[in-house]
C-alpha cells in the first residue's frame, strides 16, 4: 500500500512532563503544580504540559493510518530524551519523515519499521518519540492493507502462536493514592497501585514510615471492599526514594524491603527502582546486590528496573546480567515499536518477566497500538494508559484487549 501523503498535527497527551530531580529534591506541591525552579535541562517549570504529535499516512486507497509521538512524563531522566515542543517535533517530521514515506509502498511491518528505526538522517537517528509514533502508523498501514488487526500482523510476522489469555492490566494512582486505589479495586485491575512515590519527605518518609503505612492501608482496603476472588499483584514505583532515604545504604534498603513485603502479605509484590545510583554500572551492581540479599533472607519480593534499561540494547544487557526480576519495557523510550516486540520476547525467552509499560504522558492512540502488541506477545502485564485518573486509561486498554480477544476468538472458530 503506497503512502500518498504524510500529515502531522500537534495533540495533547494524557498527563504532563515533570522534572523528577526537582521533585525528588523536595519541590513543594501547590495545587496541581510544583513551586520552585527546575533542576533538569530543558524544563521551563517543574511540571509542564505534555506534548504529542500525530503522524498521519494518507494511503492510496483513501484510508488513513496514524500514530502518535510523545515524550515520557519524566523526560531527561535516566538517559531519556529531553522535553520537546510540538513545533520542534513537527519540524523534524516535515524535514525527514515526510520525504521518506511519501510515495513509499509499505507491504510489511517488521522490515519497514526496523529500517526506519535504525536509519541515520544527517548522521543521527530521529528522536525516539518520532520513531515511536511513525512506526505505529506503519503497523496500522499494514493492518489496513491486509484487512486484519494489528495484533494479527505482529503474530504473523514474528511467528507467534494465538493465545487468547488476557494480559493483566497495571493501573497507577498518581497522587490520588486513596480514591484511585478504590477505583482499581472496583475495576479489579490485575496489577496495582503504582503509588508515584517520588519524594522522600512527603511520600516515603525519612524512615519509610509514610509509605509503609499506606502499603498496609492498600492491603486492608482490598480485603475490605474487594470481592473474595480479587487477588491483584502489587507493584510500587519508588523512583529510587528508598535508597535516598537510607543514604544508599543497601543493607538498610534490604531491611526496609522485607518490611514492605510483610506489609503486603499475602499478595505478590514488585518494587520498581528501589534505588537510583545515577549510572548504569552502579545501578546494575546495586540491584544485583539487593536481589542476592533478598534471596538470602528467603524473600519472594521482586525487583523491577525502569531507568537505565531504556533502549532494546540496554534491556538485553539487564536481562543477560539478571539485574532484575522484571524489566519495564517502557514503550515510549524504545523508539520504533518493533523494539517493544523484540524486548518483550527477549525477556520471556531468557526467564525475566516483562512489564509492557510506557508513560501516563502518552495518548489514546499509542495506548491502543500497545495493546495490540501485548495481546500478540503476552508480557506479564501491560500499562493502563494514558493519564493518572485510572478509569480512562484502564478503560481504553481493557476495551481494546476485549475487542481483540473477541475478534481473534471468532476468527479461530471460523465465525468470521
Amino acid at each position: 500500500m503506497k503512502v500518498k501523503k504524510v500529515l502531522c498535527c500537534e495533540c495533547m497527551t494524557g498527563f504532563y512532563m515533570d522534572d523528577k530531580e526537582a521533585i525528588k529534591a523536595g519541590a513543594k506541591s501547590d495545587g496541581f503544580i510544583y513551586k520552585g525552579e527546575p533542576l533538569t535541562a530543558g524544563f521551563k517549570t517543574i511540571r509542564q504540559p505534555g506534548v504529542a504529535v500525530s503522524v498521519m499516512f494518507v494511503l492510496e486507497n483513501g484510508e488513513i493510518a496514524y500514530g502518535d509521538c510523545s515524550v515520557a512524563q519524566y523526560a531527561a531522566s535516566g538517559g531519556r530524551e529531553v522535553p520537546n515542543t510540538g513545533k520542534a517535533l513537527m519540524d523534524v517530521i516535515e524535514k525527514y519523515v515526510v520525504p521518506y514515506f511519501e510515495g513509499k509502498d509499505i507491504t510489511e511491518f517488521k522490515a519497514t519499521a526496523e529500517q526506519f528505526d535504525k536509519k541515520l538522517f544527517d548522521g543521527h537517528q530521529l528522536p525516539a518519540s518520532i520513531r515511536y509514533g511513525v512506526t505505529q502508523a506503519v503497523l496500522e498501514t499494514v493492518a489496513k492493507t491486509n484487512k486484519c488487526t494489528m495484533t494479527e500482523v505482529i503474530m504473523k510476522e514474528y511467528k507467534l502462536p494465538l493465545d487468547l489469555t488476557p494480559v493483566r492490566i497495571n493501573a497507577q494512582s498518581g497522587d490520588e493514592r486513596y480514591t484511585n486505589v478504590d477505583k482499581m479495586i472496583l475495576k479489579k485491575v490485575g496489577m496495582m497501585p503504582h503509588g508515584l512515590i517520588n519524594n522522600v519527605e512527603e511520600k516515603l518518609g525519612k524512615d519509610g514510615e509514610i509509605f509503609l503505612k499506606w502499603v498496609k492501608w492498600v492491603k486492608n482496603r482490598i480485603q475490605e471492599i474487594g470481592t473474595p476472588d480479587y487477588k491483584p499483584v502489587m507493584r510500587y514505583d519508588v523512583y529510587g526514594c528508598m535508597g535516598k532515604a537510607f543514604n544508599d545504604d543497601l543493607d538498610k534498603v534490604v531491611e526496609y524491603l522485607l518490611k514492605v513485603e510483610e506489609a503486603c502479605s499475602p499478595y505478590e509484590v514488585f518494587i520498581e527502582m528501589p534505588i537510583d545510583l545515577k549510572s548504569n554500572d552502579k545501578q546494575l551492581e546495586g540491584m544485583k546486590y539487593l536481589r542476592r540479599k533478598l534471596d538470602e533472607a528467603g524473600s519472594k519480593l521482586k525487583l523491577i528496573i525502569d531507568e537505565y534499561a531504556n533502549t532494546y540494547e540496554e534491556i538485553v544487557q539487564w536481562v543477560d546480567a539478571k539485574g532484575a526480576d522484571m524489566v519495564q519495557v517502557k514503550t515510549i523510550d524504545l523508539g520504533g515499536i518493533n523494539n517493544i516486540v523484540e524486548a518483550v520476547l527477549y525477556c520471556k525467552k531468557h526467564g525475566v518477566l516483562a512489564y509492557q509499560g510506557g508513560t501516563c504522558n502518552e495518548t489514546d492512540k499509542s495506548a491502543l497500538v500497545c495493546v495490540n502488541l501485548a495481546v500478540a506477545t503476552k508480557p506479564f502485564a501491560m500499562a493502563g494508559k494514558p493519564g493518572m485518573g485510572v478509569d480512562e486509561g484502564v478503560m481504553i486498554v481493557n476495551n481494546e484487549q476485549q475487542r481483540l480477544l473477541t475478534i481473534l476468538g471468532a476468527r479461530k472458530a471460523g465465525k468470521i
